[in-house]
């Protein structure tokens, strides 16, 4: 819980458990890691800090670049919160300027999920692209997009099946975006 306006960010009372897991509760009116939760803080990936929202005013709650809340911060957690990075466009430098030098923002939400997460990048240019999904051992288990895609913001939702439609177990999968020969993996937790 980010800005509350009234209150703690979560509250959990005295007869009551949780066990909160790679969460930003951060700059809450009423306190952010609060009474029987406060314990938590610190711990398993969870964190107080400004999450760097693009425009929440305008209610733009994708990630600025350097967000605590990112994959690169804490790999252990993934995405933190509902939103990838992804404030406005791929680069100030057009794509054709910087071969080589795209990241494509590769990204899930929620991470850890069930039953279903999203899954979005970004393209600076149309062009061929491969999303796949893999078990830690490199096992291909589906592929959700295979062809043309035009540029821009790209969503795909995993329902957290593979290629033959069964339902997986819990565990840990690697997400693959393949682009023109380039390679970008990010890892999703699934929980049941």
């Amino acid at each position: 819980m980010v800005g509350a306006t009234a209150g703690v960010g979560v509250y959990r009372d005295s007869g009551s458990t949780a066990n909160l897991v790679c969460t930003d509760i951060f700059g809450n009116a009423g306190g952010d890691w609060v009474s029987n939760l406060a314990d938590q803080a610190d711990q398993n990936g969870n964190i107080c800090l400004d999450p760097l929202f693009c425009d929440p005013t305008n209610g733009n709650f994708f990630l600025q670049e350097g967000s605590p809340c990112l994959p690169d911060f804490n790999p252990t957690c993934g995405l933190i919160g509902a939103h990838p990075q992804g404030c406005s466009g791929p680069s100030s430098v057009p794509a054709e300027e910087s071969p080589g030098q795209f990241a494509y923002g590769l990204a899930n939400y929620p991470n850890p999920f069930n039953p279903v997460t999203t899954i979005r990048f970004e393209l600076p240019l149309a062009g061929l692209a491969k999303l796949r999904v893999f078990s830690l051992d490199g096992r291909a288990i589906s592929t959700l997009w295979d062809g043309d895609l035009p540029p821009g913001i790209q969503e795909f939702a995993w329902k957290a099946r593979g290629s033959d439609g069964r339902a997986l177990p819990s565990g840990t999968y690697l997400l693959q975006l393949e682009v023109e020969g380039k390679r970008e993996t990010r890892t999703t937790v699934l929980l049941k």
